[in-house]
């Protein structure tokens, strides 16, 4: 994939968090600043212009929460992107930033392979102004033994207007894609017959689907877990139980650049 060179504003009143994602994303030729308050974030923001801020909700002046929504308020910066970390993966204060205009969010403690994949992904989505790139009507295989997950997770997506083929396990839906394809795939990481990582390993090696965007679905998000399913070829992964709001981020995250490997 072809990285796209940022100015980038860390948040964070943790150091060694700042240090490791400072040095991270240099890696990639980003410009990083870091500042460790609310206070400062702002400072730094009516001082010079971010293509994307990461910002820490726990800070020891002013809450994340407030700083997003000050940002988004002030018609200089409303225009900035912000992805939010949290340390306790929080459902409603993560559902209580993405309504006050934040892109995405990261749980700490980090994958670094995720960080920079998610970073990837909201500066290529904010440059992609086309409508083709709108992921309604997308087609989307659900792998997943548990009925009652399918069912309920199925019914949610075509409210979202997702069309939904489902496979009850990983052997049937390899099938499934070697006739079929799919904009994206939702592959559940615990099955009986074959684990979804060995399956995702599979589906990379079928030349119809070596780009199609794959989200792991999980009960465990240690981060050993998430590397694996990361350096076998996951775009992203969601956790169980699913919040909606936060699913359909995800998809539509992943649908925007699915041609996430490709210089298209």
């Amino acid at each position: 994939m072809t990285l796209q060179i940022a100015s980038i504003l860390i948040v964070d009143d943790d150091e060694l968090n700042c240090e490791l994602l400072k040095r991270r994303l240099e890696v990639d030729d980003h410009h990083i600043t870091t500042v460790t308050t609310g206070t400062e974030a702002l400072e730094t923001l009516h001082k010079k212009k971010f293509d994307l801020v990461l910002l820490d909700i726990t800070l020891p002046d002013i809450n994340g929460v407030e700083v997003l929504k000050t940002i988004k308020k002030d018609p200089e910066l409303d225009s900035t992107q912000v992805m939010m970390f949290t340390a306790n993966g929080d459902r409603e204060m993560v559902l209580r930033c993405i309504d006050a205009g934040a892109i995405d969010y990261l749980t700490k403690p980090f994958s670094l392979l995720l960080v920079k994949l998610r970073v990837w992904r909201s500066l290529k989505n904010a440059s992609i102004q086309t409508k083709e790139n709108d992921p309604v009507d997308s087609k989307v295989l659900l792998i997943d033994d548990q009925e009652l997950n399918r069912d309920v997770l199925a019914h949610r997506l075509t409210k979202c207007g997702y069309h939904i083929s489902k496979a009850t396990n990983g052997y049937e839906a390899l099938d499934i894609l070697q006739k079929e394809k799919f904009d994206l795939i939702l592959l559940d990481i615990m099955m009986p017959d074959i684990s979804g990582i060995e399956v995702l390993k599979k589906i990379r090696q079928i030349n119809e689907h070596k780009i199609t965007p794959v989200i792991m679905i999980t009960a465990m998000d240690d981060i050993e877990t998430v590397n694996e399913c990361m350096e076998a070829g996951a775009d992203d992964y969601t956790t169980k139980p699913y919040n909606t709001a936060l699913l359909k981020l995800r998809i539509s995250s992943c649908l925007q650049s699915r041609n996430i490997y490709t210089d298209k």
